[in-house]
């Protein structure tokens, strides 16, 4: 049986909390500002990134399903209850295994970057898989987005399981590296 993320968490100076309807707009703003550049990925940022989670159908793994999916977003909890999310991310629980969690979509509002919030996310969501007895929390990382590389690897993320995309280098190829952090048993 796959354990339960919580609703509601908190680090050091975050609140992190499940996704609420009256937060559509402010969250597309934060995604259309802060996800991965089609320069990246070589993919448009979606229009209906947030209103397509609200309505139960998000982009999955293969095979995923949607009840696997957590989708939380992240506030300065110096800010108060009613502060903008300034951070989000995707979770897919039991992806590509049972015991394996996979960080879909990690976005950071760049007036948070380089302050160490990312990190601090990145560390609860590996605190709390593996308290949830995860085995491996993963992440998959464009392999143009050189900034993500040095920091998915700096949070010790540092065994490549994989990569897709492209087989040849140019200007308009991309590719991805699903990077693993390995849980202590």
């Amino acid at each position: 049986m796959m354990p339960q993320w919580p609703m509601n968490w908190e680090t050091d100076r975050c609140v992190i909390r499940m996704l609420q309807y009256a937060e559509e707009k402010t969250l597309q703003d934060l995604y259309e500002r802060s996800a991965p550049l089609p320069k990246w990925t070589g993919q448009s940022l979606n229009p209906l990134y947030i209103s397509n989670i609200l309505n139960g159908t998000p982009g999955l793994p293969p095979g995923g399903s949607p009840d696997r999916v957590v989708f939380q977003h992240a506030a300065h909890r110096a800010s108060g209850s009613d502060a903008d999310p300034s951070a989000f991310f995707e979770l897919y629980q039991g992806y590509p295994g049972e015991r394996d969690l996979y960080i879909g979509l990690f976005a950071v509002d760049p007036s948070w970057r380089g302050q160490g919030y990312g990190k601090e996310l990145v560390n609860g969501i590996i605190s709390l898989a593996a308290k949830l007895s995860y085995e491996t929390v993963r992440a998959a990382v464009d392999l143009k987005n050189w900034g993500a590389l040095r920091f998915w690897i700096g949070c010790g993320f540092k065994e490549a399981m994989k990569v897709s995309g492209d087989r040849e280098h140019s200007e308009d190829s991309f590719a991805s590296m699903e990077l693993v952090y390995r849980l202590s048993k």
